[in-house]
């Protein structure tokens, strides 16, 4: 009988196996064997070199993208380090800039105090209790409008965003003498009281307005009250309060804050402050929405059920 004869091809590797007499395939007898023959222990080798090619490649795309977010990482820093955050072109600036008992800064205070007023005589007239039944799309309305009123408040986000990205350098004293860190800081603690002043007195009315109309035409109403302060500045600039006063504004001009890196833990926590200042005040906004709405619907209804 002619023998059989078949062939096996396993990765370029040739088994070639011949049938005994009996019709039985054996392994190793009267076999005439051509080629390489792989081994078991080849076999887990071969394996083993595959799985590891796997781990590699695995391992490979982790530190590329590892290597993707140091790279973002350095350029950030590399940016914030050489980068600098510009004095508020505003009358806050005089606060920093300008000495105590200058006309800059009695000018400032001036128009500060002329907002503080303006505010409050706005929140005495605005009655919490007038907050009558509303209708199901007012009160959606105001609900989603809430993080509007809040970004809105231009002084209060730029007092966010300083203390996140600004840090005090004594090198300024070189342009004026009169901006130390004190009045660093009262600039800001002034300008976060016109900022606050400003989102209770526009989110009071927003709660208290029934019409949904009369809602957006009072955002539009209230909203020239936070650029008073930039009007006056405008107005300094252009040298209608002399020329002293315009050579303030011009040294103003001359000052920029160097930009916080995130080098350090602490660092980075005060970079992400902005962020954490936002969420926090839509938080709180959005509670007194809630108390206000369901106190008033338990005081006209106390036998029904409090709904938004």
């Amino acid at each position: 009988m002619a023998d059989n004869v078949k062939m096996m091809d396993e990765s370029s590797k040739e088994i070639i196996y011949v049938a005994s007499e009996n019709g039985g395939n054996e392994w190793g007898q009267n076999a005439s064997v051509v080629g390489k023959e792989t081994s078991h222990s080849e076999y887990e080798d071969y394996d083993c070199e595959y799985n590891s090619e796997e781990k590699i490649s695995l391992k490979s795309e982790g530190s590329q993208e590892n290597s993707k977010k140091k790279y973002i990482q350095s350029e950030m820093l590399s940016y914030k380090q050489q980068g600098s955050y510009d004095i508020p072109e505003d009358v806050y600036a005089f606060i920093t800039v300008a000495p105590v008992c200058s006309m800059p800064f009695i000018f400032a205070c001036l128009v500060i105090m002329i907002k503080y007023i303006v505010y409050v005589t706005l929140f005495l007239q605005i009655k919490l209790d007038d907050l009558n039944t509303e209708q199901l799309v007012s009160k959606i309305v105001k609900f989603f409008l809430i993080p509007v009123t809040v970004a809105m408040q231009e002084d209060l986000m730029a007092v966010y965003a300083g203390l996140a990205n600004a840090r005090y350098d004594p090198k300024v004293l070189e342009i004026s003498a009169a901006a130390t860190k004190v009045k660093f800081a009262l600039a800001y603690l002034l300008q976060l009281i016109d900022g606050l002043l400003s989102l209770i007195v526009n989110f009071s009315k927003m709660l208290t307005t029934d019409d949904v109309l009369d809602v957006f035409l009072n955002f539009a109403a209230l909203h020239f009250l936070q650029d008073i302060d930039d009007v006056f500045y405008a107005l300094v600039e252009k040298g209608f309060f002399g020329d002293d006063m315009e050579h303030m504004a011009t040294v103003c001009k001359q000052i920029s804050w160097p930009r916080r890196a995130g080098s350090t833990k602490l660092s980075q926590f005060l970079t992400n402050l902005d962020s954490l200042l936002f969420g926090l005040t839509f938080i709180v906004c959005l509670v007194v929405y809630f108390i206000a709405v369901t106190t008033k619907n338990m005081t006209d209804n106390p036998t029904s059920s409090p709904t938004l």
